[in-house]
């Protein structure tokens, strides 16, 4: 089995409509993009590892640790932000990594099923999706939905529920965790892609890629720690490092 290369690039950006300012958001003392930043360097120990961000304060924070790339203030995605970097960076990597900024608990294990996907040269995107537990989490719409064909390629993503259970069947639900793996050389035409209508209704970029008919492989995991979306997420947050030990 051929080796393969992998960068791990973390976006942050300071503005957020939801949640000005959240990747400095203290957790237990700490900012969270420092946590995330400190996560993915356990993630892949042959990684690079960078963060993209369009504010100094961010990269004031964790610049002592990996090399920090100064992006545009206007991209709409962590897609685009991630692009820009690569191609600053220069590095020669042939699969990238995006943590979102907001996964301060990554876990090693989810980098590595990720990972494993690219052995397969007809993987070009890879995502990961965690089996669904309490009614509540099903109708919170900052809670992402996946549903896969049998091969484990992405049908659909939407923040409602899907799929609606007409039958009373024991179907298991799906969340998307948004940690996504990509070839390096598919990321410029990714970013070169128009919105499409889906996109802007769901507010998700990824079915802009399943609309021009690139396929999303997703892996189930067994591992998540809970994503910081909202400032109430934050207490969340604590008393998982807490139950979890985590310093």
């Amino acid at each position: 089995m051929e080796p393969i290369t992998f960068g791990i690039i973390i976006p942050a950006r300071y503005a957020s409509t939801r949640f000005p300012g959240k990747p400095l958001t203290l957790i237990a003392g700490k900012p969270m993009i420092l946590r995330t930043v400190e996560a993915a360097l356990r993630c892949l120990p042959t990684a690079g590892v960078a963060v993209a961000t369009d504010d100094e304060r961010i990269a004031e924070v964790i610049r002592h640790l990996v090399p920090v790339v100064m992006t545009h203030m206007d991209h709409q995605t962590g897609t685009d932000r991630i692009a820009e970097a690569l191609t600053q960076l220069e590095w020669d990597c042939e699969v990238v990594i995006n943590i979102q900024g907001d996964e301060p608990f990554i876990n090693p294990k989810q980098i590595q099923e990720l990972v494993s996907c690219f052995h397969s040269p007809s993987t070009d995107i890879a995502t990961l999706k965690k089996q669904m537990g309490p009614l509540e989490e099903l109708n919170n719409h900052n809670i992402v939905k996946v549903v896969t064909d049998k091969s484990d390629r992405a049908l659909y993503f939407s923040r409602s529920v899907i799929p609606y259970n007409r039958g009373n069947t024991n179907i298991p639900y799906y969340r998307h965790i948004g940690t996504y793996a990509y070839r390096g050389k598919l990321l410029k035409r990714l970013t070169q892609l128009t919105n499409t209508i889906l996109e802007d209704t769901e507010m998700l970029e990824q079915l802009r890629w399943l609309d021009y008919g690139y396929t999303i492989k997703v892996v189930e995991t067994n591992y998540e720690g809970p994503a910081v979306d909202t400032p109430e997420d934050i207490r969340i947050a604590e008393n998982y490092l807490l139950q979890n030990a985590i310093d």
